[in-house]
C-alpha cells in the first residue's frame, strides 16, 4: 500500500536528458525517497515495451547463480548479495495484473516518511495513455519530463550506443557517423519513440491532469531559477544543489553539418511542436544555427 501522506513522482525522460544528474540531486534532499535503482523500469517491461529489460536482467541471476562454489565459508558471499538484490529487484515482475504491491515493496524499502518517492525511469517517455493513466492512480503521481534539443540528445544518444558497443577510441567517430547515416537512410530517425517528444506529451496529458506535470529543459535543468521551480512542483523545501557535474558524459564526437541538416529535417515536427507548445519559453539554441539555412533551401 502506498503511503497516505506520501506523493509518488515518476521522470518519464527523456533519456539523455539530465535524468542521472536529477536522480542524485534530488537524493540530497531529505523528502525525497529514491529505491536502491534509479531506473526500476517496471512500467515498461509490464507493458512488453522492455523485453530486453527483463531477459538481462534474469540472464543476470542466472550466470550470479553458476557462480556459486559447491562449499561452506566466505567464498560465496560477495555473489550471494549480488544474487539477492537481483532476485528482489527482479521480484517487482511478480505480482498479478493490475497488483503493484511487489513493486511498490521494493520502491518503499527503507522508506523513512518523505513526503515525495520516486521513479525515474526514462524508458517510461515511450508508454501510452493506458499506463500512464495506471500509474497515475499510484500516489496520485505527478510526472516530470525533462525536454532536451532534438539534434543534441539524439547526437548523444548515438555516442552512448557506440561507446556502450566497445569502439575503440581511434575508430568513434567514424562509428558515430556511420549510426547516424543509418537512421537517416532507413528513415527510422523520426520513428524513434524515444525521440518523440509530441507522441509522449500528448499520451500523457490524455491520462494525467496537466497541473501534475512539469515540463523542464535540458538546456536550463541546472539553474537555481529551474530547481527552485521543481522544488515548488514537488512541493517540497528547495535544497541547495551543486552546479552541474554532467553524469555519464560520452566521449567526444563531432556531429558533421550535413548530419546536422538531416537530423533537423527529421526532427522538424518535434521542434514546430515545441515551439507552438512553450513559446519563448524554450532555451535559445535549440538548432537555432541552421533555421535560416533550412528556409533558404
Amino acid at each position: 500500500m502506498f503511503p497516505e501522506n506520501a506523493r509518488m513522482v515518476f521522470c518519464i525522460g527523456a533519456q539523455k536528458a539530465g535524468t542521472t544528474w536529477l536522480y542524485h540531486a534530488l537524493r540530497q534532499s531529505p523528502h525525497v525517497h529514491f529505491s536502491r535503482n534509479k531506473e526500476l523500469h517496471y512500467f515498461d517491461v509490464l507493458s512488453g515495451k522492455a523485453q530486453q529489460v527483463l531477459d538481462l536482467r534474469i540472464g543476470a541471476a542466472r550466470n550470479l547463480s553458476q557462480r556459486l562454489a559447491a562449499e561452506t565459508g566466505p567464498r560465496n558471499r560477495a555473489t550471494l548479495g549480488h544474487l539477492q538484490e537481483m532476485t528482489s529487484l527482479l521480484s517487482i515482475y511478480t505480482g498479478d495484473a493490475g497488483d503493484h504491491g511487489p513493486y511498490l515493496d521494493y520502491l518503499l524499502e527503507h522508506y523513512r516518511n518523505q513526503k515525495i518517492v520516486c521513479d525515474i525511469t526514462p524508458a517510461y517517455a515511450i508508454l501510452d495513455r493506458k499506463v500512464f493513466e495506471e500509474m497515475g492512480q499510484i500516489g496520485s503521481a505527478k510526472f516530470l519530463f525533462i525536454l532536451r534539443d532534438p539534434i543534441d540528445r539524439m547526437w548523444s544518444q548515438i555516442r552512448m550506443a557506440v561507446k556502450v558497443a566497445g569502439t575503440p577510441p581511434e575508430s568513434f567517430q567514424e562509428a558515430c557517423e556511420t549510426r547516424a547515416r543509418h537512421l537517416i537512410n532507413s528513415n527510422r530517425l523520426s520513428r524513434i519513440e524515444r525521440a518523440d517528444y509530441r507522441r509522449t506529451m500528448t499520451e500523457l496529458e490524455a491520462a494525467i491532469p496537466t497541473d501534475r506535470i512539469q515540463y523542464l529543459f535540458y538546456e536550463t535543468l541546472f539553474q537555481a531559477e529551474t530547481m527552485a521551480k521543481l522544488f515548488n512542483f514537488l512541493d517540497i523545501p528547495r535544497i541547495e544543489i551543486e552546479p552541474e557535474t554532467r553524469s555519464n558524459p560520452g566521449l567526444t564526437a563531432t556531429l558533421p553539418a550535413d548530419l546536422r541538416t538531416a537530423f533537423r529535417r527529421a526532427f522538424a515536427p518535434q521542434y514546430d511542436f515545441i515551439a507552438d507548445r512553450f513559446g519563448g519559453a524554450v532555451p535559445a539554441g535549440w538548432a537555432g544555427d541552421i533555421i535560416p539555412a533550412l528556409s533558404a533551401t
